[in-house]
């Protein structure tokens, strides 16, 4: 939901047991080595055996803008930036430059935020050596303790923090300064916001914000959480050398554990912005913060606090393929604040449905408070998560940011980390313990009377045909009165997917690619199967399938119930099976099968565990062979998309982005152009399975990519019935493909909008290119070098911008393309001049290749080890393949000779690429400015 999602962006920053239970604590995973320095410093310390050879870092504070003073708001904020401007051992930005020659991204690998309750600085490094490692924990010492505050470098800053505060500007920002106050109503959150103030921002003193640093950045407050390849003791060593000495300055401040305060009342806010496009109703309700897991009663606690949130989520998912009474809704309780908990929900309604929606989405809520959860979706919660478990021990990858989060919560909350396998089998253990009646008493136990804001948000032109403040209390009353039953849902079962087996194909050909060893099978009916066995996923397969055709290989007069096929097709179910039958045929089955339709292919992507391969596979010949269409479903995603297509024309940005995308060719088949008029006439129910039946109907010229943990002998037969056994013959391939002609350069200036901002985008077109390798190593090197050089010059020196975007995407299906769009918002009287600063970066970059040396071998270097993160994994081999096989690149050399091929390219291959992909290029400027500029 819509709206909901904006209030946890904005934010983001009855017991049955023993007595003997409820005392019990729970052990901490034995893995994790932490401590803490005389000094109060804390540290945690996890082993990461996965064979990426990374550590990832995070140094947490214990402070955040609830420690500012008065004169202070945004100035914990704009410490975290400083880190990145100098510090007693790395002047300026070096730290950056240093970290970067390593393979360390910017803004992906290093980075860092500030909420209202804590500061975070994260680095990911690549850690083959322990000489990496200790200089990045020697970075992070020094952002701890020694920030220099060059006087110099706060001026840029304040520019560029001022520029990250405009990017937020518009329709969120009014949204937030409207609905905060009645969340934060009569706590110091509600005049503490991370970004702070514009005149603060401007005008504070260096020492203002040096005090700040001083008083809270103390060893006792804070902690690092250390995810890596090396031995635990060896990094710990390295932490006491270099955190161990640091003192807490005298005297302390208090450091106060600030909460939201509580009210008796339900607060109503009713808002409307004339570049609102949706109507959105919600309510949060303040709740307690959750009990730090300690205990195993804490454990359970937890458990029935997820248990509720997915059994909620699935009720209003069934709900709406039941209902269209909303677009959306939505219900679920977290901890988004370190001191306090919240419940959160709503729905994004449909304009003429105001007052219906709200009031089905507050009986839905009701009789979830009423009845909770019956029977069934208890059971097949259970067994969903049971069987999920079971299979958990096969994938023993460790996902370091995950670990890093659980790590945050024992540093903040005192959390018990525990290890995954006694967590699991703790869960075990409790899971059968779930019953209707504690999960209603835990529901029930989030909704006490007050301690509540309700906003319905709208159009400024719908404001006469909302509920106003009366109307929609009268409809909480009326829910709270209405006569419901309990939920009930029949759904009939078939007994099993298919009634018949399908006829086998047999393998008529197979072929060893040794180079990369894969084995390619040819198949009876026209299609091949490339089989590449990797174990990188124990017990795991994954298979995608792919052939050129999609959109525009459909007759134009069917275009529409192409581009929504997809999509109701597979939210309809498959042969005698509904969808919501399917889904309970399927709980605590790990296969799955989803099929696409896309601009100019269609193909499936499917995945089992190797006890579930079979029903994968038919799973896959159910979906393929019987399509079928829910009337319901039908009527619901049209209603929706006519609803989405009809506010287009109101978002702020709508006459601009059609503007760009007129300009570049982006036309007709661009399935995000339709209009309300074009989906009412063109999307017809009868159409949707004959429009997917005709681009299924034959599995001629297919191309299967099957990897993952399985036997090729014993698979062999499943590939033969299965695939082998779809349906062969002819299928129309011709396809309708779009001109990009060269023409002259265009400029488009439009105005809209009311935040004082420039929305500028730049795109550079041509369809001169080798779509292949090392051409798409050097799209990828030029991208990052441009990305380096422009963040340097627009943001860094000119303290213009926040952040500049760079992609680079190219393809040769269905025809040869490539496109660079370079974007940014920023000062609107500075728009010209930093446009022409992107002219002189590109000037320089394609005219002297000795400009951006370092910035290229920096890339080649982060380039490099992302590949080699992903190397091996069951996901890198199936893009891949695709890829190569769908593309038709000449050889596999990116698979056996990546690092040759990357090092060979030289900066001026790089400035030549860029001279003849842009500075010959066709070129599109668009530039949006605010409304009140148009003269």
């Amino acid at each position: 939901m819509a709206f909901v999602k904006i209030i946890i962006g904005l934010l983001t920053f009855i017991l049955v047991s023993t007595g003997f239970l409820q005392a019990q604590n729970l052990k901490q995973d034995p893995k994790l080595l932490r401590g803490k320095l005389k000094n109060g410093f804390q540290y945690f310390i996890y082993p990461n055996h996965t064979n990426n050879q990374q550590t990832a870092i995070q140094l947490f504070v214990n402070a955040g803008s609830l420690q500012e003073e008065d004169n202070q708001l945004g100035l914990a904020h704009f410490v975290e930036h400083m880190a990145f401007n100098g510090s007693k051992h790395y002047p300026k930005n070096e730290v950056i430059t240093y970290l970067e020659s390593l393979g360390v991204k910017f803004g992906a690998d290093l980075n860092a935020h500030t909420s209202y309750d804590e500061t975070v600085y994260k680095i990911t490094i690549n850690s083959k050596t322990n000489e990496n490692l200790e200089k990045a924990l020697d970075i992070v010492s020094d952002w701890a303790f020694n920030l220099s505050f060059d006087s110099l470098e706060i001026e840029k800053e304040r520019g560029i923090i001022i520029e990250e505060w405009r990017t937020k500007e518009g329709l969120s920002a009014r949204l937030s300064d409207q609905t905060l106050p009645l969340i934060f109503a009569n706590s110091r959150y509600g005049d503490r916001k991370p970004i702070g103030t514009l005149d603060i921002l401007r005008h504070f003193q260096r020492s203002t914000l040096v005090d700040f640093y001083h008083k809270w950045y103390r060893p006792n407050l804070m902690g690092l959480a250390v995810v890596t390849n090396q031995d635990p003791k060896v990094v710990e060593k390295m932490v006491k050398k270099l955190f161990g000495d640091a003192k807490n300055r005298k005297p302390e401040a208090k450091r106060i554990a600030y909460r939201l305060s509580n009210h008796a009342d339900t607060l109503i806010k009713i808002y409307t912005d004339k570049e609102a496009s949706t109507i959105d109703f919600s309510y949060i309700g303040i709740l307690p913060a959750s009990k730090a897991l300690k205990t195993e009663a804490d454990f359970f606690e937890n458990l029935k606090r997820n248990a509720v949130n997915t059994l909620i989520k699935k009720r209003f998912d069934r709900i709406g393929q039941l209902d269209d009474s909303y677009k959306s809704a939505s219900m679920s309780v977290s901890d988004l604040l370190l001191n306090n908990g919240l419940s959160v929900g709503g729905a994004t309604l449909y304009e003429g449905q105001v007052q219906e929606g709200i009031a089905k989405f507050l009986k839905e809520r009701e009789r979830l408070l009423r009845y909770g959860f019956n029977s069934s979706e208890l059971n097949d919660y259970r067994e969903q998560y049971k069987k999920q478990l079971q299979r958990a021990p096969q994938n023993n990858e460790l996902n370091a940011n995950m670990m890093l989060s659980q790590l945050k919560d024992v540093f903040f909350t005192g959390q018990v980390l525990m290890d995954k396998d006694e967590r699991n089998k703790q869960v075990l253990r409790d899971i059968d313990r779930l019953d209707s009646l504690n999960l209603l008493e835990h529901l029930q136990g989030y909704f006490k009377p007050g301690n509540t804001a309700v906003m319905l948000t709208a159009p400024e032109r719908l404001g006469s045909k909302i509920p106003n403040e009366i109307a929609l209390r009268q409809l909480f009353a009326q829910a709270k009165q209405a006569d419901l039953k309990r939920w009930t849902d029949n759904i009939e079962i078939p007994t099993q997917l298919l009634s018949d087996k399908p006829t086998s194909g047999q393998v008529i050909q197979k072929q060893s690619i040794n180079e990369i060893g894969v084995t390619k099978w040819e198949l009876s009916n026209g299609s091949k199967v490339y089989l590449k066995k990797n174990d990188s996923r124990k017990d795991h397969v994954q298979l995608t399938a792919f052939r050129k055709g999609g959109f525009i290989a459909v007759d134009s007069a069917d275009y529409v119930n192409a581009v929504f096929a997809k999509n109701i097709i597979g939210a309809s179910g498959a042969g005698e099976f509904t969808r919501a039958a399917l889904t309970k045929y399927l709980n605590g089955n790990s296969a799955s099968a989803t099929f696409m339709i896309a601009p100019n292919r269609e193909g499936l992507s499917a995945s089992a565990n190797r006890k579930d391969i079979k029903t994968m596979f038919e799973l896959l010949y159910l979906k393929w062979t019987q399509p079928r269409v829910d009337s319901k479903i039908f009527g619901s995603v049209k209603k929706q998309s006519l609803d989405a297509a009809r506010n287009k024309k109101f978002q702020v940005m709508e006459a601009y982005n059609l503007a760009i995308n007129k300009a570049i060719g982006a036309d007709d088949l661009d399935e995000s152009n339709l209009s309300a008029d074009r989906i009412e006439k063109g999307l017809q129910l009868d159409r949707i399975v004959p429009v997917f039946k005709e681009r299924f109907q034959s599995a001629k010229d297919f191309d299967f990519v099957l990897v993952g943990d399985f036997d090729a002998d014993s698979i062999q037969p499943l590939v033969e019935q299965y695939i082998g056994g779809l349906p062969s013959g002819p299928y129309t391939s011709e396809q309708r493909i779009p001109e990009y002609t060269q023409r002259e350069n265009q400029e488009i200036i439009q105005y809209a909008g009311q935040a004082d901002k420039a929305t500028v985008n730049l795109f550079y077109q041509t369809t001169s290119i080798q779509y292949d390798y090392p051409d798409i190593l050097k799209n990828e090197l030029m991208e990052n070098v441009l990305k380096v050089k422009l963040r340097k010059n627009l943001r860094e020196e000119q303290s213009g911008v926040y952040g500049v975007g760079v992609s680079v995407s190219a393809t040769s299906e269905p025809t040869a393309l490539m496109r660079t769009r370079i974007n940014f918002t920023c000062e609107p009287s500075r728009a010209d001049f930093l446009i022409e600063q992107v002219q002189v970066e590109l000037a320089k970059i394609a005219k002297d290749p000795s400009y951006f040396t370092e910035e290229l071998e920096n890339a080649k270097v982060q380039i490099y080890q992302a590949y080699e993160k992903q190397w091996g994994k069951d996901t890198f081999w199936s893009a891949e393949l695709r890829n190569h096989i769908y593309f038709q690149f000449a050889n596999w050399s990116f698979f056996t000779t990546y690092k040759q091929m990357l090092h060979q390219i030289k900066a001026a291959d790089i400035a030549d690429y860029t001279n003849s992909k842009m500075s010959k290029a066709y070129q599109v400027k668009a530039v949006l400015l605010p409304e009140s500029f148009k003269k």
